[in-house]
């Protein structure tokens, strides 16, 4: 006799809400105001180091160039899991869907609203995929820009 199989129950995402999308967007601008505060600051470092390559701010200048690779690659590792999670949800979807065609009104209805859902969920996973993302580089500009606040 067979063994009954053990089911576990699926987890699931549970879907964004609207502040979930809002963080995203609030990181996004800060990010920008950052990126902008650090290059205002670091510009006259180059320009300086131009001028007098004996008196360049060499630390600086080497995080301008080293920081961006290591804060790309930490975005890119986080973000890996929730870009897996956004796959495996489009192979259920697609597995379920051409499962078994069906004809109809009601199953075209079902179908739709099965749609709908599905994009609801890659919405949410995207917003994770990308907070994810976004949060090594959001966190090294802002801590930049903090810091060359401090030294103007």
């Amino acid at each position: 006799m067979a063994k009954p199989r053990k089911t576990t129950p699926r987890t699931r995402r549970k879907a964004a809400t609207s502040s979930d999308a809002f963080a995203l967007a609030t990181a996004g601008a800060e990010l920008a105001l950052a990126s902008l505060r650090v290059v205002n600051a670091r510009t006259p470092m180059i320009a300086q180091a131009l001028n007098d390559p004996m008196r360049g701010n060499y630390a600086e200048l080497t995080r301008m160039v080293s920081e961006k690779p290591l804060a790309f690659a930490q975005g890119a590792a986080a973000g890996g899991p929730a870009w897996l999670a956004m796959a495996a949800e489009s192979n259920r979807y697609l597995a379920q869907v051409w499962k078994t065609p069906s004809y109809g009104v009601a199953p075209a209805m079902t179908a739709s609203l099965g749609a709908v859902a599905f994009w609801g969920r890659m919405m949410s996973l995207g917003v994770a995929w990308q907070s994810a993302m976004l949060a090594p580089v959001h966190a090294a500009a802002t801590a930049n820009a903090r810091r060359l606040d401090a030294k103007a």
